[in-house]
């Protein structure tokens, strides 16, 4: 098949993670595969020689320009897949797709909120997308809350998948704490993720007080960039816990900072997949995290980590004190998260199911 996949953001996040991440598995099965994302964005930036990348940059809904790019490359490369994220490449590239003769439009949704009943909604998921993709049963049941008709065509809920190789080639624990200047008697917790009012670190800072009475040797890693950065200093320096929360800023070695904590949080209000947290659990972690979104579907609470309620201080330190007092549970948990791992988020068994949904929605 000939497949094109398609973003109008310059960041790279969960979603560019996902579609670079399809884009060469498909590649790598022999697919002719093309990308196109905004100038100077992180997906052009990443995106490897076997993929023919190209700048789009999708900057308003009415985009000639835009149009044409992605209009021409579908006919001269008789693309039959165009997918992708984000509403308004749907409203300027995937019209344009659809005029050039692409059989199957289909946008991927990675975020958990509703349609809407606005008549350009019903045009884009009534006329335009011929199918779409979530990654949560949550996302789906969402999706169409709000709204008294239905998008076209099916609605393919395909989980994120991981691929477990990186994982497991982590640099050392005892190497990553002597980077981080951590020795082996502190108590981790680990945070991956926006520094956004929607990822809410603020409620994993505000836990730090109560729980560094209990545990004086408490060490929370915030890692992540956004513009919620400042008023997190403030709020650190405030509580008076500048000595027990670091703000990492964006880094490329994840990887081998999950293998140098003692357990993962996710605080976040919404969320479309929780990829960090399906890390985190391949890492062996066990995580706390938000019941809400998806997030109950990636962990399995009371066997790979806890859940606690949206925003609720309270809960989420008493959560994570069951672990930092109990290394056995913490073993135990994180054992169950990475054996969960293996059998439901395999990165080749989610590529296998995306091949089957772009040859049914092409009609191959």
């Amino acid at each position: 098949m000939n497949l094109l996949f398609g973003s109008n953001l310059s960041e790279w996040g969960g979603g560019e993670k996902w579609m670079l991440t399809a884009a060469e598995a498909m590649a790598a099965r022999g697919h002719r595969v093309s990308l196109c994302a905004p100038t100077e964005s992180q997906l052009l930036e990443r995106a490897p020689s076997t993929i023919d990348a190209f700048a789009v940059d999708f900057v308003r809904d009415f985009d000639p320009t835009s149009f044409f790019r992605v209009w021409n490359h579908c006919r001269g490369h008789r693309i039959d897949v165009f997918c992708l994220n984000m509403d308004r490449v749907l409203r300027v590239g995937g019209l344009a797709a659809r005029l050039a003769g692409v059989k199957a439009v289909i946008p991927r949704r990675g975020s958990e909120f509703p349609l809407k009943s606005h008549l350009n909604y019903r045009f884009q998921y009534g006329v335009v997308a011929t199918a779409m993709i979530v990654n949560s049963n949550a996302t789906e049941s969402t999706l169409c809350r709000d709204i008294t008709w239905r998008p076209r065509g099916t609605v393919h809920v395909l989980h994120n998948g991981l691929d477990l190789a990186p994982f497991d080639g982590a640099r050392p624990r005892e190497t990553m704490r002597a980077e981080l200047g951590l020795n082996d008697q502190d108590l981790v917790v680990l945070n991956v993720g926006e520094l956004t009012t929607r990822k809410n670190a603020a409620l994993l800072v505000a836990a730090v007080p109560n729980l560094v009475e209990r545990f004086p040797t408490l060490r929370v890693l915030l890692v992540g960039e956004g513009d919620q950065r400042a008023p997190l200093e403030r709020q650190i320096e405030d509580l008076g816990v500048h000595e027990h929360v670091r703000l990492l800023g964006f880094r490329r070695d994840a990887v081998d900072l999950y293998g140098a904590a003692d357990v993962y949080a996710h605080t976040a209000h919404v969320e479309g997949f929780g990829f960090a947290v399906a890390e985190a659990m391949a890492c062996h972690l066990p995580c706390v995290v938000t019941n809400a979104s998806s997030l109950p579907e990636v962990i399995e609470d009371g066997v790979t980590g806890a859940l606690f309620e949206d925003d609720d201080v309270a809960g989420l330190r008493d959560a994570l004190a069951r672990y930092l007092e109990a290394p056995n549970r913490r073993r135990a948990h994180g054992e169950a998260g990475r054996a969960r791992v293996e059998r439901e988020f395999r990165q080749a068994d989610k590529m296998d199911a995306l091949e089957a949904i772009f040859r049914t929605e092409a009609g191959h």
